[in-house]
């Protein structure tokens, strides 16, 4: 077997994974340190899409920089529960929002409110 198309069989399950990550992501979506940490000046824009999905806002800084965000909120119950299906308790609702900025299509950082 060709060395290319066995580099590509082993990369393979990894990028479908990432795939199913990036849906998963781009519909419950919460954007801890640890995820934001993994986001390192140098990194490209695909990566930071297959990490995060698609940005709720492109804002162009101009000579090529861009600074993208994503909107997230977190719901905590009285209880402590994140996830509810009957909303019979108290809870509270925070609005959060994280940042990545690029210049020249490469992450110069990351961070969130």
């Amino acid at each position: 077997m060709h060395r290319c198309a066995a580099l590509f069989l082993l990369c393979l399950p990894g990028a479908l994974a990432a795939c199913r990550t990036s849906d998963l992501a781009a519909k419950n979506i919460v954007i801890g340190t640890t995820t934001l940490d993994q986001i390192e000046p140098g990194c490209g824009r695909r990566f930071v899409i297959a990490l995060l999905g698609e940005p709720m806002q492109k804002i162009e800084l101009g000579s090529d920089r861009e600074l993208w965000t994503w909107g997230y909120r977190e719901r905590e119950s009285a209880g402590g529960a994140r996830v509810l299906i009957i909303d019979n308790q108290p809870r509270t609702e925070t609005s959060h929002a994280a940042y990545v900025e690029f210049d020249d299509g490469r992450v110069v950082r990351a961070w969130r409110d």
